[in-house]
This record gives C-alpha cells, sequence and structure tokens, in this order.
C-alpha cells in the first residue's frame, strides 16, 4: 500500500520530468541530431535531464513535504512508472513505434544508458531530499 500523497507528488513529479523531456527531446531532434547525430544528440542530452529531474523532485519535496525515505521511493516510482508509460505510448501512438523497438533500443549502448537515466527518477526524490531546507517529516500513514 501507498504512503499519503505519494500519488499525487509522483505525479507532479513525473509532468514536470516529462515537460522537461519533450521539450529538449524536441530540440535534440530538430536541432543536435541533424548536426551531431541521434547518439550523440542523446548523450548530451542525458546529463541535462537528469540535473532538471533532480531539481523537479526538489521542488516537489519542498511542497509536499520531505516525508521519510519510504516515501520518497514511492514518490519516485510513481513518477518512474508513469514516465516509462508515457514514453512508450508517445513512442508506439505518435511516432508510430512498436514495442518490440521500445525493447530492442534497451539493447542499445545509448538506449540502455537513457533508461538508466530514467530509472534515476526512482530514488531522485531521495537524492534531492537533502536539498529541500525542511525537517519536518510526512506521516507513515
Amino acid at each position: 500500500m501507498l504512503r499519503q500523497g505519494s500519488v499525487p507528488a509522483g505525479a507532479g513529479l513525473f509532468g514536470l520530468v516529462f515537460a522537461a523531456g519533450f521539450v529538449l527531446g524536441t530540440i535534440r531532434e530538430l536541432a543536435l541530431r541533424p548536426a551531431i547525430g541521434p547518439d550523440a544528440a542523446r548523450l548530451l542530452e542525458l546529463p541535462v535531464m537528469i540535473a532538471l529531474s533532480w531539481l523537479a523532485a526538489r521542488w516537489i519535496l519542498r511542497r509536499a513535504g520531505p516525508g521519510s525515505a519510504i516515501w520518497q521511493f514511492e514518490v519516485g516510482l510513481v513518477a518512474f512508472l508513469l514516465l516509462m508509460a508515457a514514453e512508450l505510448a508517445l513512442g508506439i501512438l505518435l511516432l508510430g513505434g512498436s514495442l518490440s523497438a521500445f525493447i530492442a533500443d534497451l539493447f542499445t549502448l545509448t538506449g540502455l544508458l537513457s533508461f538508466l537515466a530514467q530509472a534515476l527518477l526512482i530514488v531522485m526524490p531521495r537524492l534531492a531530499a537533502s536539498g529541500t531546507g525542511s525537517s519536518h517529516d510526512r506521516p507513515e500513514s
């Protein structure tokens, strides 16, 4: 059972990260990919997305409270699962991809690194918790 507030906080974190990724992905595809190639463009985007994910997690924690470590992981897990569902839906519905192409991409170095960067979202609220400046704890309900 998820703790109180972890789903809305996770959905908020997902929304912020997905919006940032959508903007950066558009820039990557329209400006960087033609200039430096698809793999280099994706790799260049990774550290920016990791930093933005940390900032988004920090922003969410400032509004929701830092919560317990377990609550922070729940928030990150909700955000990650929503992100994976959105990535898959976007790839299939809007870009004409397939589940097999999505999975096959995970077996490339760039795809694996991208996935690992996205998986960092699970622990990002925990990593960002030290930067919230708040000492109160969310109840364990």
